[in-house]
């Protein structure tokens, strides 16, 4: 058993080197067990000695051999060289002589005590070289034997007679040498490593049986005959487990034991315990264990708490139900496993079979071929997935989708795909308008190039005085309006550009708007155009540019009122601002296109086919008032006619005047804040015409008085709001809602004011918002107040 290849060596001559010592003994004068002529006992010492130093110094020969000793041989070994030995004092008696009476050791004996000396301080050195193959206690037992070994050898080198006292010491001395080589290759190299050994188990049976008991899981040992033989936990003690023991915890994975006891191979699965208030959810693993007899088997059994990742994975599964878009996900193999809130309500999908028809059912027939083609390719492949297609929903509409996925990688393997699909159903449509759009404008622009054109001929063909004269009105007319386009489209995009030029000055508003309708009804015979003037006003504004604004309103509102004969403009002053209206009895707009009249490029499907035009006249109208500071809005009835308001400030804006809110009120001409303590939710009124300033002051006092109070809740009426605070809503939303939160708001009730566009800033606000507040919109203020007293939260 031994590993060290010196200590093996040396200890297995001891045998041999105790038995030739035994025959010293025996043979010795005095004893009279061996009687034979001469001294044996100190030839037998004087041989054994010599083999003793040899075996020591031979023995390194063996340290750093690769091949392992073979045990058989060096016992063959041994045994021959001692039998020789033997044979040779007590058979054949040739050894030399080594004593003589009265004469003492011959010359023999004492040289083969120094070369024996010799030998062993050769030994010694070759140990303190090679020190490093053997643990410190060893080499220092080892050392101590060899340097015991030579002093004895010194003794015995030197004395006179058989009886003398160094011949005396020196027996001591070897006792002492014998009993350190037992100590360094007994003791040392077997008996305590044996001892460390089964130490080693027995700590490891403990370190394990502790780490099993301490385990937060749950380790249980089945037999062959699926008796539970050792559980690491009382179950009991655990409160999932409160109404349920081993044996109840055993029968749940009954199948599951047996299938792993016949397969012999891992089976795993998951178990949901507890009662209906509290879930828990554990997953188990069943690892049959084999021992060297076939028919002995144990099931090794862990459950595994996977309660907080199951939570998470629902708190994900939410989370993913929040995003405007619709994600998915699918396996390796592009089955799809998972999809979220989004994309069950857009398809209205069963909740038990999300993926029963398969997502293909959904595609547009005309996209399904490219989508395919895309997707097979990315599966095949591991790369991105990227598709425009039309998705169909609950309504049976298509609408435009972009879908994107991207791999999940593990080990150079797609696990996993990710996906969304993400509505663009506005963008491609606006592409569209845009490419309608510029079909439209070479078509308008060509209109008048031809007429030009053909009038410019018959001019260079007549004659006739009265007939050119005509021509040339045709051809001012045509040039007039060729001009007007193309200044349209030069407005465009030099607000695309933001460099449109405003020329403000102080002008009479009264004169602007009768010039306007007198150049306009010039024109115009089939419509009579009434200012109604009431006091005069002057107004700080680019006065070329508001020419353009009502010009252009008046032109659509004599376009868009075919039966009508009369177009009405009223001006008057309000919160020191001008508002303008223009009024028509024509075809009207639906309420779900007012909003995008003021978009590039939008006509209204009612107007498109039977008006001609760019649909730009808004929109640069639109842009001009913004840069004024200004509002616009549109109050319509289909089939009954349309008023177009535009608002502007009477000179530039001043600040909003109004103290910083004290404690838990405050007033200003636009909004009144008071807290209600009864019902424990803060009032906000809101009055009267707001722009960006009155909404983002009113909003950031809104802000202090909710912190200060400590309320949760409040009641935003916008009753009283009138027109339009649209250029506000992306504040209100990304900034103003998540201050709110932060304040404290929980609850929010809105009322709607009856303008239609300013209800589309307070939905727009909320739609950009991260949607984080519990926001309700109303109509009717009752209804508003009950919803806000029955919501409770419990925090």
């Amino acid at each position: 058993m031994q590993d060290n290849k010196y200590l093996h060596v040396v200890g297995i001559s001891y045998l041999f080197i105790g038995a030739l010592d035994l025959l010293h003994t025996l043979s010795y004068n005095g004893m009279h067990i061996i009687p034979l002529p001469g001294y044996p006992a100190n030839q037998f010492w004087i041989a054994t000695r010599g083999m003793e130093a040899l075996i020591f110094l031979g023995g390194f020969l063996m340290i750093g051999r690769k091949r392992k000793i073979n045990t058989e041989l060096l016992f063959l070994f041994y045994f021959v060289v001692s039998s020789l030995i033997a044979a040779s004092i007590l058979v054949w008696q040739v050894f030399p002589v080594c004593f003589v009476p009265g004469k003492g050791q011959t010359l023999f004996k004492v040289v083969g005590e120094y070369v024996i000396i010799l030998l062993l301080l050769v030994s010694l050195f070759m140990l303190y070289k090679r020190r490093a193959n053997f643990d410190r206690k060893t080499y220092q037992l080892l050392a101590g034997s060899i340097v015991v070994a030579i002093l004895s050898e010194c003794c015995f080198a030197s004395y006179r007679s058989n009886s003398d006292t160094l011949n005396e010491w020196g027996h001591y001395g070897k006792l002492i040498s014998f009993f350190l080589i037992y100590k360094a290759n007994v003791q040392m190299a077997f008996e305590k490593p044996m001892a460390s050994i089964f130490r080693e188990l027995k700590a490891s049976e403990t370190e394990y049986k502790n780490l099993a008991e301490n385990l937060p899981d749950i380790v249980m040992r089945f037999d062959e005959n699926l008796e539970c033989i050792y559980t690491n936990q009382n179950i009991r003690k655990l409160p999932q487990f409160a109404h349920a023991d081993v044996g109840t915890l055993s029968k749940r994975i009954c199948g599951e034991l047996k299938q792993a006891l016949l397969s012999q191979k891992n089976i795993t699965g998951e178990l949901e315990v507890g009662t209906q208030d509290s879930r828990y959810y554990y997953s188990f693993q069943i690892i049959p264990e084999i021992f060297d007899k076939a028919s002995e088997i144990r099931l090794l059994v862990i459950f595994r708490d996977i309660t907080i990742i199951r939570k998470e994975k629902l708190h994900l599964s939410s989370l993913l139900d929040t995003l405007p878009q619709q994600v998915w996900t699918a396996k390796a193999d592009g089955k799809i496993d998972y999809v979220n809130g989004v994309v069950m309500k857009y398809f209205a999908l069963d909740p038990d079979s999300p993926f029963g028809l398969g997502w293909q059912h959904y595609v547009h027939p005309d996209d399904l071929q490219d989508c395919l083609r895309v997707w097979t390719f990315s599966l095949r492949n591991g790369t991105e997935y990227q598709v425009q297609f039309r998705l169909k929903n609950a309504n049976g509409q298509y609408l435009w989708h972009l879908g994107r996925a991207v791999p999940i990688i593990e080990n150079g393997e797609v696990t996993l795909w990710i996906g969304s699909n993400t509505n663009i159903d506005l963008q491609k449509k606006g592409q569209e308008q845009r490419d309608e759009f510029i079909s439209i404008a070479s078509h308008e622009l060509k209109t008048p190039l031809t007429s030009i054109k053909a009038f410019n001929q018959l001019l260079a063909r007549t004659n006739d005085l009265e007939k050119a004269k005509s021509y040339l009105q045709k051809v001012d007319m045509g040039t007039a309006k060729l001009e007007r386009l193309i200044n349209d489209l030069l407005d465009v995009s030099k607000i695309n550009a933001g460099k449109l030029q405003f020329n403000k000055t102080v002008f009479n508003l009264n004169e602007l708007l009768r010039e306007c309708c007198e150049n306009l009804q010039l024109s115009v015979t089939t419509h009579r155009i009434i200012v109604h003037e009431n006091e005069n006003i002057s107004v700080y504004a680019d006065r070329f540019r508001m020419e353009q604004v009502i010009g252009n309103l008046l032109s659509n509102a004599v376009k868009y009122s075919p039966d009508a004969d009369v177009v009405n403009v009223a001006f008057r002053v309000e919160q020191e601002a001008v508002i303008i209206s223009v009024e028509d009895h024509g075809i009207g707009i639906e309420s779900q296109e007012l909003e995008k009249l003021f978009d590039r490029y939008y006509r209204s499907d009612n107007a498109a086919e039977r008006f001609g035009g760019l649909g730009l006249g808004l929109f640069i109208s639109s842009e001009i008032i913004k840069a004024h500071q200004g509002t616009f809005w549109i109050e319509s009835e289909l089939g009954l006619g349309t008023t177009v308001y535009i608002r502007i400030p009477l000179r530039e804006t001043a600040t909003i005047k109004g103290a910083a809110a004290k404690g838990l009120n405050y007033h200003n001409e636009y909004l009144t804040i008071d807290c209600n303590e009864e019902k424990q939710w803060m009032e906000a009124s809101w009055t009267g015409y707001q722009n960006f300033e009155s909404v983002q002051n009113g909003g950031l006092q809104m802000v202090e008085v909710l912190k200060s109070s400590g309320l949760k809740k409040v009641l935003n009426d916008n009753r009283e709001v009138l027109g339009n605070w649209s250029e506000a809503s992306d504040w209100a939303g990304k900034v103003w809602f998540p201050m709110m939160i932060e304040a404290g708001l929980q609850d929010f009730a809105w009322i709607f004011s009856p303008s239609i566009f300013a209800q589309l800033a307070a939905q727009k606000s909320f739609d950009v918002s991260d949607g984080k507040a519990n926001v309700r919109f109303f109509h009717d203020m009752e209804e508003a107040k009950r919803w806000l007293a029955e919501t409770n939260h419990h925090h």
